[in-house]
């Protein structure tokens, strides 16, 4: 994952999309959502390390943005990581009903994909929402 996320080497993306297949080929839900990078971080990579892995093998929902600005959780500590504000706004387009599958790369304290989950709650109530991540 370091030489994925912080080195830029594009090319793994065909290995963990390899690894993740199996698991999500007996998963079915209505919307598959990626974890969006920050607008800094696909500057910075020049590519979305989450819609690399997860775009071969389900079609995506991005119903998700990430705020400018944000430190990445990578470089924060654990008390830093769960003190973290909302990092994450719903896309105003796009009305999502049923099962959500909530995709991302790492889980650590779990703070990033409860951002996402309490963000599409906020504008979708009734949602039913899972997470997939590859490693933790």
């Amino acid at each position: 994952m370091v030489a994925y996320k912080r080195r830029g080497d594009y090319v793994l993306w065909q290995v963990l999309t390899f690894l993740i297949r199996p698991h999500l080929r007996q998963m079915n839900f209505d919307y598959y959502v990626p974890l969006p990078s920050s607008p800094e971080h696909l500057l910075h990579r020049g590519f979305d390390t989450i819609k690399s892995i997860y775009e071969p093998l389900v079609p995506l929902t991005f119903a998700l943005t990430k705020k400018s600005g944000v430190a990445p959780q990578g470089e924060k500590n654990r008390r830093e990581r769960l003190m973290t504000p909302q990092t994450f706004l719903t896309c105003d387009n796009i009305k999502l009903s049923g099962r959500v599958l909530l995709l991302d790369d790492i889980y650590t304290t779990g703070r990033t994909l409860y951002h996402a989950r309490d963000a599409l709650l906020q504008a979708n109530p009734d949602l039913i929402i899972e997470s997939l991540t590859i490693s933790r």
